[in-house]
């Protein structure tokens, strides 16, 4: 009876353990991955909250901006962000008397990573009250691109014809990005792609500031210029 009695104990006292350990904190980061191929890539999914728990380092208060990367960097062991000063650009502020709020971009060897987001809130009296998002590292994507902008605005309006085209207007950022296959329609790939998001108009001939105007999506590879996605769409704005 006695040894069924101490049993019963310890496995209460495991319980609450586990209970009141689960309570301190959010689990920090917990992690996800896929990986062995071209595009894969591993993700930290971050929830951070430091108002009532004792187990994260907290930074002095200062600039929003820097408090989040100092706490990054206090708390690497935790949350394992490589660089954040260079690897986290921010994107977003937001501070009233109320609360504050920024987000952050991430960058992969200076490529942005499209969609990405790491935001930090802030208490009224300025102090970091919270971080969560996630983020992506081990990827297996070369940033050194070999088509350039010109090179894939050319692949992009070749595609749509000069037929179809015969007063045309590309436009290009200065640099590409990387996005999850997801958002062109290839969910069962889950990999990474470095790509230049394209938009063609075929026609601008007589466009007002404020037509319906119908125009093309590309993605193009950035490291081969295949034509990943492309899309007839119509625009309200030009």
């Amino acid at each position: 009876m006695k040894r069924k009695k101490f049993t019963f104990m310890v496995l209460l006292i495991l319980f609450l353990f586990l209970l009141f350990n689960a309570s301190l904190g959010d689990g920090g980061s917990s992690k996800s991955t896929t990986t062995g191929f071209l595009g894969s890539y591993k993700t930290l999914k971050i929830h951070a909250g430091l108002e009532y728990t004792v187990r994260y380092k907290k930074p002095a208060k200062s600039n929003p901006v820097e408090m989040v990367y100092v706490f990054l960097e206090l708390n690497k062991s935790l949350i394992p962000i490589a660089d954040p000063r260079n690897e986290l650009l921010p994107t977003y502020q937001a501070f009233d008397k109320i609360s504050g709020v920024i987000s952050f971009q991430q960058i992969c060897h200076g490529i942005p990573i499209q969609y990405s987001d790491i935001t930090a809130r802030f208490t009224p009296s300025g102090e970091l009250k919270s971080v969560e998002g996630e983020y992506h590292y081990d990827i297996n994507l070369s940033t050194n691109y070999s088509i350039d902008s010109l090179s894939a605005s050319q692949r992009a309006l070749g595609d749509v014809g000069v037929e179809s085209a015969p007063h045309p207007e590309v436009i290009c950022p200065s640099k590409p990005v990387i996005i999850h296959s997801s958002e062109f329609d290839r969910r069962g790939e889950n990999r990474l792609y470095m790509v230049w998001p394209i938009q063609v108009f075929p026609d601008t001939t007589g466009l007002t500031s404020r037509g319906n105007t119908d125009y093309y999506a590309y993605y193009i590879d950035a490291l081969d210029g295949a034509i990943i996605y492309k899309q007839k769409r119509t625009t309200m704005e030009f």
